[in-house]
């Protein structure tokens, strides 16, 4: 996957999209889930989901309940991200975590278990 790197820099620039990072690698969290955790606004929440789901640093997922409301959950898509400047060029590798454990969990929730 190409992203510009300056695209991937001024997603994780603010340190709210940081936090939103390290709190939904644990578990899907929907926006009101990160607002609360994080004590940030709820317009903070959507602008950095956004900005780190447009870079493919988050998965967003909608999920029904049992009342069949639908609503967004949120999870952490990367495992690594690495700046590298040697010989004079800057470098960013990143390492996704979609690995056959985490494609597994997505077929078993998507078949509701």
């Amino acid at each position: 996957m190409d992203i510009d790197p300056q695209e991937i820099i001024e997603a994780i620039d603010s340190e709210s999209s940081r936090r939103i990072l390290a709190a939904a690698s644990r578990e899907p969290m929907t926006a009101d889930e990160l607002e609360q955790a994080l004590d940030v606004s709820l317009t903070t929440v959507y602008r950095r989901t956004d900005d780190l789901v447009e870079v493919s640093f988050l998965e967003e997922e909608t999920e029904i309940s049992p009342k069949g409301d639908n609503y967004d959950s949120f999870k952490t898509a990367i495992r690594r991200v690495e700046f590298t400047i040697e010989r004079g060029e800057f470098r960013i590798d990143v390492e996704f975590r979609n690995d056959t454990v985490d494609r597994f969990g997505q077929l078993w929730r998507s078949l509701g278990g």
